[in-house]
């Protein structure tokens, strides 16, 4: 039976996104979030599918899951503080265009740093050379995400953080794709990390061409040298203000962080989860099969989830996608086979896809203006952070598989589902007025 309020929304969602000012809104988002396809094409099998296996090669299978939690702990973690920093340098930067030089030169020197994963002679030097990419991607992606507070009005945002949401699903899909073809047709590491390194090019490219200037602040509010950007003085600003920020940006931020410390485990794992879980002979395949379907969905949730909000507001859809998630990473826990799994896949892949859209829409709209880079740097300390934390699961799952092989995931993911519940708190605590779009 159709559900009313369903019909209504869907309808007014078509209608929304058939006219014409929607449709512009539409082109332009697709412009200027261009270079979130390059992030999503170059971290999504990077960490999934060829960074475990990177680990694989330099250490002992019985602390594989510590060492991938170790590098993914250090690398994203320290890559978290350099977000801030990076951010407010782009919006006070006095460049005639403050946020393509945060963008271009840093992904620029990336490239050989990708490149060099492949080579590093031990796990260590695996470590510097994942920690240095981060920090490289981390200062263009603070500029990055501010383009929509930028360039969007208010009003447009949950649908231009849908196609943002939307590009980091196709990245995950041409990511996935181009590396599954290669390691199905026998190419080498180096020319599935090559490819890697190409999407990185190609993004900075597209965005230089693209992207409409970002004009500098008031000179008052300029930086007057690089000295002032990294002064002892303007560190401290950078991350004195988060405690100064507004109380619903706090709780969203909150809530990013709880919310992607469930979800990111899954990723983090999947590969050993499919290995030791299903005996899958050739995880990378099955992975890239599973993970192709799952983007689809999220592609799915991140575009209906961003349009429902503008209509009704952030909150509520914060809400349906908890609600969704939970169930659907307890699932992932207890699925005996493959074929079962799918449902609690697709539950969280549409769970995370819509949340990614939402979440940022909220996040947008409580931004100062001008601060749109150094205040999304204090959204992706949680994003980073939570990436950070989920590679503390890693000790779990060495040590469960040592007592308690055959229950690994189903410890490990229920442990996931209970922290992605807690978001429910910050997000109780959200004043539904400011949660709304003007």
């Amino acid at each position: 039976m159709t559900c009313p309020v369903t019909t209504v929304t869907i309808s007014n969602i078509t209608g929304s996104l058939a006219s014409r000012a929607d449709l512009s809104t539409l082109a332009f988002a697709a412009r200027i979030n261009i270079f979130g396809l390059s992030l999503s094409a170059l971290w999504t099998p990077l960490n999934t599918l060829l960074l475990p296996g990177l680990v694989q090669a330099h250490v002992p299978a019985i602390i594989q899951g510590s060492a991938l939690g170790l590098i993914t702990f250090l690398g994203v973690g320290i890559a978290a503080l350099v977000e801030p920093i990076a951010g407010r340098a782009s919006d006070r930067a006095p460049f005639r265009r403050r946020r393509r030089p945060f963008i271009v030169f840093p992904t620029l020197l990336a490239i050989p740093a990708v490149l060099g994963l492949v080579w590093a002679p031990g796990f260590f030097w695996l470590l510097a050379l994942y920690v240095l990419l981060q920090v490289l991607m981390n200062t263009a992606q603070a500029a990055f995400q501010a383009f929509i507070p930028d360039l969007v009005k208010r009003s447009k945002r949950g649908l231009a953080s849908g196609v943002k949401s939307g590009y980091g699903v196709l990245g995950d899909a041409v990511g996935l794709v181009g590396v599954s073809v290669l390691a199905t047709f026998g190419a080498s590491k180096p020319l599935q990390i090559g490819f890697l390194a190409f999407m990185l090019a190609l993004g900075a490219v597209l965005d230089w061409l693209w992207v409409p200037a970002v004009p500098p602040l008031p000179p008052a509010r300029q930086a007057n040298s690089w000295l002032d950007l990294l002064s002892i003085s303007a560190l401290r600003d950078s991350f004195s203000r988060l405690f100064s920020a507004p109380r619903p940006f706090q709780l969203g931020v909150g809530m990013r962080f709880l919310f992607l410390l469930g979800a990111f485990p899954v990723e983090t794992f999947l590969l050993y989860y499919l290995e030791t879980r299903f005996g899958i002979q050739h995880p990378i395949q099955q992975a890239g099969i599973l993970l192709l379907a799952a983007i689809g969905l999220a592609a799915l949730g991140a575009g209906i989830g961003g349009a429902i909000s503008d209509r009704i507001g952030r909150k509520p859809v914060l809400w349906a996608t908890v609600l969704l998630m939970v169930p659907g990473l307890l699932g992932l826990a207890l699925a005996p086979t493959v074929p079962i799994l799918i449902v609690p896949a697709a539950m969280v892949a549409v769970s995370l896809g819509a949340f990614e859209a939402v979440n940022w829409a909220l996040l947008s709209d409580l931004i100062p203006a001008g601060s749109g880079a150094q205040f999304f740097g204090f959204a992706n300390i949680a994003t980073a952070g939570a990436g950070a934390l989920a590679g503390a699961f890693g000790p779990v799952v060495d040590l469960a598989n040592s007592y308690l092989p055959a229950g690994t995931y189903t410890l490990v993911f229920s442990l996931a589902a209970l922290v992605a519940f807690t978001s429910i708190f910050p997000l109780r605590a959200l004043n539904t007025a400011t949660t709304k779009s003007s």
